[in-house]
């Protein structure tokens, strides 16, 4: 007959998701606001902005909690867009010379499909 595994009397290592978190997933998703543009970091700049290395980023992907937390500002980042959007079609808007319209598109096709 198979033993049984033992399970750890310790409590969970992982600790909380703090502020520097919070921070990551909203540069993740959303990028930063400047002039009315949005910008998006690559994963260095992001771990740098934040005070942690690469690493230590990737392996904060890796977290469940950190995941639905990214996927939750990932939704709501989305809802925003749609509601920006209010009811026009962006290719239309896009195809007529709109700028903006052709970012919000390009953005929309990076972060994930409506």
């Amino acid at each position: 007959m198979p033993r049984k595994k033992k399970r750890s009397k310790q409590p969970s290592q992982v600790p909380p998701l703090d502020e520097r978190h919070y921070l990551a997933i909203i540069l993740t998703v959303e990028g930063w606001k400047q002039n009315g543009k949005r910008v998006f970091f690559n994963k260095t700049e992001i771990a740098e902005l934040v005070g942690v290395s690469r690493m230590q980023l990737y392996r904060w992907e890796q977290r469940k909690d950190y995941q639905h937390k990214k996927n939750k500002a990932l939704n709501r980042y989305l809802r925003e867009l749609r509601k920006e959007i209010k009811g026009q079609s962006l290719t239309q808007l896009a195809l007529g010379g709109d700028t903006r319209a052709m970012i919000r598109l390009v953005e929309i096709q990076c972060l994930g499909k409506i």
